[in-house]
């Protein structure tokens, strides 16, 4: 897991965003700053990684987790101080992961 504070504009909700690329990279803003979030990757119910990663000074952070491919979890999501929230929702996976390929008969 590599992890980097960023110093992106704070926006008035905090967000996040996966950053294309062939391991799965995780780029949030619109956190409090210098504070502690906490990332959860599920996939199907189950708990692939849970993080916590400490914003830059504008509320942001980059997360790139090595060993995960962008469609291993089905949802990400970030909880911050004073309950800030943020998540990519299963919706997301959906529309950017191909489908699995068909099991044979």
């Amino acid at each position: 897991v590599t992890v980097t504070a960023s110093t992106a504009a704070a926006a008035s909700s905090p967000s996040l965003r996966v950053v294309p690329g062939p391991a799965l990279t995780i780029a949030g803003a619109g956190f409090v700053p210098r504070t502690l979030v906490r990332l959860r990757l599920t996939s199907s119910g189950r708990v692939l990684r849970i993080l916590s990663v400490r914003t830059g000074g504008l509320g942001g952070f980059h997360v790139r987790f090595p060993a995960l491919e962008a469609c291993s979890p089905t949802l990400i999501t970030a909880a911050g101080a004073g309950g800030r929230l943020a998540r990519i929702p299963a919706a997301w996976f959906v529309r950017e992961c191909p489908p699995p390929p068909p099991l044979e008969p």
